[in-house]
């Protein structure tokens, strides 16, 4: 084995899926069907972050969801999910830009949705909450937590077919 073959170029410069293989680094920016689907995603998570720090009252009576039932009104904790709700948002809308952050950074925000969405089915399974409540939440915490599930597995299997192929080098 010579020098040349242990070179920056000669590792990056085999051929898959007939493309040359350019490695991702964290300055590219690509624009494809999930810079799309992360900017929706990404705008509604923002919006409803602000509204939850602007006006947290508001968003606590006037959100169809029928925030009441589950406990009285707190400023503080509408507040700081208002921020969880922001970050979530503007990391989606990274990931929707930089392929290479975009696995974790949606993984974050599908996890999230999971685990509000199975806390939801505590508090209906447990009896905190009337059974009713069920369909409630249904268009805004069931149907978001399965839609991210389903995209996230999309976008595993993508990451799993965008890695290049690893070579061993032997002396």
């Amino acid at each position: 084995m010579n020098r040349r073959s242990l070179s920056a170029e000669s590792l990056h410069s085999s051929r898959i899926s007939g493309q040359a293989y350019k490695p991702l680094s964290s300055n590219s920016k690509v624009y494809d069907r999930w810079t799309i689907i992360c900017i929706i995603i990404a705008s509604i998570g923002i919006l409803h972050g602000f509204w939850m720090l602007i006006a947290p009252e508001h968003w606590y009576h006037n959100l169809p969801a029928g925030v009441p039932e589950y406990g009285p009104f707190n400023v503080h904790f509408v507040r700081d999910l208002g921020c969880i709700s922001f970050l979530l948002g503007a990391g989606t809308l990274i990931a929707g830009f930089y392929p290479i952050y975009r696995l974790p950074l949606f993984t974050m925000h599908t996890a999230f949705y999971i685990l509000h969405m199975l806390v939801h089915v505590h508090e209906v399974v447990s009896g905190r909450v009337r059974l009713s409540m069920f369909w409630v939440d249904l268009p805004g915490v069931y149907v978001p937590g399965v839609v991210f599930f389903i995209l996230n597995i999309f976008l595993i299997k993508q990451a799993r077919n965008d890695q290049p192929i690893q070579r061993t080098i032997r002396n």
